[in-house]
């Protein structure tokens, strides 16, 4: 890995944005060396000395060189050993395009194994014309030969299926030929571009191809897991380094059905939002996965703790996987819910199920949620009371704006904050001191998609919503945060679109208070019981997007008066500033995981993996 320097300097001069739009991000070292300890590693290779190994993702070819690395310690220390039980097979090297045949005797010896590995063991294809010859440059660089050898390194989409190739050419042949091998190991970082990087016509063929794990918002990588199973021999094995999106978003349900079904999954670690690609935001996995499928296959699972530990810092760049770093449990495999797979112990997942066992109702059946407004441009429409005075802005126009950082739990940060909701303006010369604040960023405003189609005024917000929506009391929360904060909102406040709301629908009104639903989702367990399935963003960061906040479980039963009192309670309490009130507001929120807990029925090592759980970073 370390001698691969033209793939070092490929890997520097290639344009960020470039390398993005290919999905071509290059692989950590300690990655790939646990990568191939768990996959190469465990290779016998005097039972199985052609033992074949391919990327096809293979890049500048770090993969590759490492693996050959491997292989070839491998082979040296056990080449008496080969000789012994393969002296008497015939064997044929091809040197310059000439076929030597040649006894086992002769050929297990050390200056062949070079050629060996190069001609049955590495195998490699990347769509990167440059990336593919560096790899080659790469492993034939590994030993000084005077022969030429013709690698097993092609250049082509790896997701066609060229097995399946009808038309008659040398290069459409030996395309054929290598993608009509099965392989043992499959290894590497195989790309993840997002359905809108991808062309209209290839997301197209895509839909068809890969119908059974690819939809129309999946990421590509999806792909490559089904292309993986479908060119491993029947015992082989993969290790590969991915998104982990696929694992709780709606679009990578096949996916998981298909993983599920059609697989052995041996390991993941999951690195759980934490940066693993320098300057690169996708969060990421190990998956060591069999083409053998087995009933009652246990998945081990590594999860980071602290999605902000720096990998950077790995001393000997070796990833160790130890109780102080990662949590380490078993899942049952055939237990993986379709809806979301949720990578937890079974104690955690006996908390979960107690939790839907006991209710009826989801979020999302009781309750209607709805995003903040999309401005187009904040400074044209968001201005302080200050600016408000010295612009006579017109009063009717005028609602309070808060941002995501006013949001606490149960209650609402005061700013000086007010947006001026230009969609109530009908003619210009009504408003002539707002119309001439927004004048300001006429020519930005003019270039934003909505005024080019038609569809909105230039002074107009980009998507200013319903305003009676806003115009009721509601529960609201931002979008991303470390901890569940949700307030209610009883002045009518207005907000951007990183904020979401909770209005009861009409037929529970009656039933359910807000108090009590805001009492009920910042309360400890309600903490845990989302956070056991919601989507890490890195650095302690949650996805509080609502297709996860509407999928909770929530109770409409007999403890809805105690909670909506205590949480009364609380709120009155919150305008106070001083240690002793605070202490108080804690006393209350236990009063309310109590509530909850004996309404589910835990138990003592419940509430302690609950508490130990919400305490750790």
């Amino acid at each position: 890995m370390e001698d691969n320097i033209l793939g070092e300097i490929y890997q520097q001069n290639t344009d960020n944005e470039i390398r993005k739009s290919i999905g071509q991000y290059y692989t950590p070292n300690f990655i790939i060396k646990y990568i191939l300890e768990n996959t190469i590693g465990k290779v016998n290779v005097i039972d199985n000395p052609y033992t074949r190994i391919i990327d096809i993702s293979c890049g500048a070819g770090y993969f590759l060189t490492a693996s050959y690395d491997i292989l070839k310690e491998k082979f040296l220390l056990n080449l008496e050993k080969i000789r012994h039980k393969y002296g008497n097979h015939n064997y044929i090297i091809e040197k310059d395009e000439k076929r030597i045949k040649i006894r086992g005797i002769d050929y297990w010896k050390k200056e062949n194994i070079h050629y060996h590995i190069l001609k049955h063991c590495i195998y490699g294809a990347d769509k990167d014309k440059v990336a593919v010859y560096l790899t080659k440059l790469a492993l034939l660089s590994k030993e000084k030969v005077n022969y030429k050898i013709d690698l097993n390194i092609v250049e082509c989409d790896s997701l066609v299926r060229w097995e399946n190739n009808v038309m008659d050419s040398e290069d459409y042949n030996k395309l054929k030929e290598f993608w009509s091998k099965k392989y043992d190991i499959s290894i590497g970082n195989p790309p993840y571009i997002g359905h809108k990087q991808l062309s209209v016509g290839y997301k197209k063929w895509l839909l068809e191809e890969y119908k059974d794990v690819f939809k129309d918002k999946s990421d590509i990588s999806f792909c490559f897991f089904q292309r993986i199973l479908e060119i491993l021999s029947s015992t082989g094995i993969s290790g590969i380094i991915t998104s982990r999106y696929f694992m709780e978003s709606p679009t990578g349900r096949e996916l998981r059905l298909y993983l599920r079904e059609n697989a052995n999954i041996v390991e993941i670690v999951d690195f759980y939002g934490a940066e693993i690609f320098k300057d690169i935001k996708v969060a990421t996995a190990i998956y060591l996965f069999e083409k053998y499928k087995s009933i009652g296959n246990n998945i081990t699972v590594h999860k980071l703790i602290d999605d902000k530990y720096k990998f950077s810092d790995l001393k000997n760049l070796r990833l160790e996987i130890d109780s102080n770093l990662f949590n380490s449990f078993q899942v049952e495999q055939d237990n993986l819910e379709l809806n979301r797979w949720m990578l937890v112990s079974r104690e955690s997942l006996n908390i979960y199920k107690k939790i839907e066992r006991k209710t009826r109702y989801r979020l999302g059946d009781i309750a209607t949620s709805f995003q903040g407004i999309i401005t187009g441009c904040d400074k044209a429409f968001v201005l302080n009371r200050e600016e408000v005075l010295l612009n006579n802005i017109e009063k009717d126009l005028l609602k309070k704006w808060i941002k995501n950082s006013n949001i606490e739990r149960y209650n609402i940060l005061d700013n000086d904050l007010f947006l001026i909701y230009s969609d109530l303006i009908k003619k210009e010369k009504t408003y002539p001191n707002s119309i001439e604040f927004i004048k300001v960023h006429k020519e930005r405003l003019k270039n934003r998609r909505e005024y080019k189609t038609g569809n909105r005024k230039w002074y107009e917000l980009q998507w200013g919503r319903d305003s009676n929506l806003f115009e009721q009391p509601k529960i609201i929360f931002p979008y991303k945060s470390r901890n569940n904060r949700f307030a209610i909102d009883y002045n009518n406040l207005y907000y951007s679109a990183d904020i979401y709301s909770l209005i009861i629908k009409d037929e529970y009104k009656n039933k359910i208070t807000l108090e009590y639903l805001v009492g009920l989702l910042n309360s400890n367990i309600y903490e845990f019981y989302f956070k056991l399935f919601a989507k890490k963003m890195g650095k302690g960061i949650y996805d509080y997007y609502p297709n996860s906040i509407m999928d909770l479980k929530i109770i409409t039963e007999e403890i809805i008066e105690d909670i909506s009192i205590k949480v009364k309670e609380i709120m009155k309490l919150k305008s106070k500033d001083d240690m002793e009130t605070q202490e108080k507001i804690w006393d209350l929120e236990k009063d309310i995981d109590k509530i909850i807990g004996k309404y589910f029925e835990f138990n003592e090592e419940d509430y302690r993996i609950i508490n130990n759980t919400q305490m750790k970073p």
